[in-house]
């Protein structure tokens, strides 16, 4: 008895196409926005939401479940609208083109504006209800400050979406422009 073996060898061949170096924006600080409108109402808007959180920390009993919420409402507010100032700084809003960035500031701005409404009422009531709650009435002036900034903000946003107006960061000038990086394909011989 005969076996016959057949052996089937595979060459395969691996190659990467050449491709055309890819130009790859770097972020860089741009602190002309600070100068426009729009960075200094999000300053202030810091500021009012700090000053809250401060106040409502410091400023009566801890048991007070509104005290809560105004922390959480000026806490998050902070926090966004930091992260959002910062993409703007970094001029990251010019280059990520594709995302609503009025559209979403301004939901935002709405949604917290009613938020600190709700927070400064409360925030108000308790300060007359407790004993030793003083400093809840100063967060609620912050609070309704806070409002205030960003009903404005919102209102900005709003007359900026009905103008069809692009979301960018800092002052259009050729100096600012972000600074590029060319990026070549490590494959490529």
């Amino acid at each position: 008895m005969y076996e016959t073996t057949t052996t089937t060898q595979y060459v395969y061949s691996y190659s990467t196409p050449t491709a055309e170096p890819v130009d790859v924006p770097t972020p860089t600080l741009d602190t002309s926005y600070l100068k426009t409108l729009g960075g200094m109402v999000k300053c202030v808007a810091l500021v009012f939401c700090m000053i809250t959180f401060l106040c409502v920390v410091g400023g009566g009993p801890g048991y007070f479940s509104g005290a809560g919420f105004a922390t959480f409402v000026s806490i998050f507010g902070f926090m966004v609208t930091l992260s959002l100032l910062l993409l703007y700084l970094f001029r990251i809003v010019d280059q990520l083109q594709q995302v609503p960035w009025i559209v979403s500031e301004m939901i935002f701005c709405f949604a917290w504006t009613i938020f600190f409404f709700i927070a400064g009422s409360m925030l108000a009531i308790a300060a007359m209800r407790f004993h030793g709650a003083a400093g809840w009435g100063l967060a609620s002036f912050f609070a309704f400050g806070a409002m205030c900034t960003y009903a404005f903000d919102c209102y900005l946003k709003f007359l900026a979406w009905k103008h069809n107006e692009v979301a960018h960061g800092g002052m259009p000038s050729s100096a600012a422009a972000p600074k590029r990086v060319t990026v070549h394909d490590p494959y490529d011989v």
